[in-house]
């Protein structure tokens, strides 16, 4: 009776081809981990928020910036103020009746609502406030009783990939959630 060899050459060349195709899948499932990731980063938006001071021309903005390679959709827009959380953009937190005192002029605004998408390489001037000289020194005054009042603000935005970041005064980096 003829002894069953199990290393016949057919089975050596099965053995072969199944481990190339095992080989294969897990370089092609690596390869595609690798272009996901390269992908979702060419789309990453980078936001901050600047203060830019122009004391020749009297006035203050508040810019918030996309620095990154791709489109910004905000989610969320909180500020927090001695204790407070106002769920607005900074345009009616200025306007409220409560720093009316201080006689900020706010010369131009712009809201940052859910939704609003800002290009990559763009801004949107959130605020823009001063005045004469006495407006813009009075302006100054007020930002620095803001900081000193605990003032922080959260905006929480997202890119195409649906990849969430959170911006605050404190950090000024943008945190992944």
């Amino acid at each position: 009776m003829p002894k069953n060899k199990f290393w016949t050459p057919d089975r050596i060349v099965t053995i072969f081809a199944i481990s190339i195709s095992l080989f294969t899948l897990i370089v092609f499932a690596r390869q595609t981990s690798i272009i996901e990731k390269q992908s979702r980063l060419s789309v990453m938006p980078y936001l901050n928020m600047e203060t830019g001071y122009n004391p020749e021309e009297d006035f203050i903005t508040l810019t918030l910036n996309n620095y990154g390679v791709g489109p910004a959709v905000i989610e969320e827009m909180k500020i927090f103020f001695a204790g407070k959380t106002y769920e607005m953009d900074f345009a009616e937190f200025l306007l409220n009746d409560a720093f009316q005192s201080d006689s900020v002029a706010v010369l131009a605004s712009a809201s940052i609502d859910k939704g609003l998408a800002i290009p990559a390489g763009a801004e949107r001037m959130a605020v823009k406030f001063g005045g004469s000289g006495d407006r813009y020194i009075k302006t100054e005054k007020f930002l620095r009783k803001l900081e000193r009042n605990e003032f922080d603000y959260e905006i929480i935005y997202s890119s195409i990939y649906d990849d969430r970041w959170r911006i605050r005064r404190i950090d000024d980096i943008p945190e992944e959630l």
